[in-house]
């Protein structure tokens, strides 16, 4: 399920990409649905499965630096103009880096204690 969601929100934010920067009208150029296509391999086959973050919070970082360095650039021109197109998602991926944030904090405050405790 969290998949499909991922794979849905980097296919929109492609979708925004090629239609802004290579003036695509319908579709995706060849170079853009390479990389969605490639985006999506790598999603599906993603060892966290339903229990992942976003990529730029991942520990394993499982694109080739070519498409590394495309799909970042994709997301800093799609990340602050998804708002504008597609506000629902935009909130929820919003909501969801709080929340993994959060829970990022409370399991370093932890571990932490735990060291603390070994001492």
């Amino acid at each position: 399920m969290q998949k499909d969601k991922d794979i849905e929100v980097v296919n929109l934010m492609i979708q925004l990409y090629c239609r802004k920067k290579h003036k695509q009208k319908q579709g995706l150029c060849n170079e853009c649905a390479q990389l969605a296509d490639y985006a999506r391999v790598r999603r599906e086959k993603c060892p966290f499965g339903d229990q992942k973050t976003f990529c730029s919070n991942c520990k394993i970082h499982c694109y080739k630096p070519s498409m590394r360095e495309q799909i970042s650039q994709v997301m800093r021109f799609s990340g602050p103009r998804i708002m504008f197109y597609h506000p629902i998602v935009a909130i929820k991926h919003i909501l969801e880096t709080f929340k993994f944030k959060r829970k990022a904090k409370k399991d370093e405050n932890k571990s932490k204690q735990v060291d603390k405790k070994g001492d």
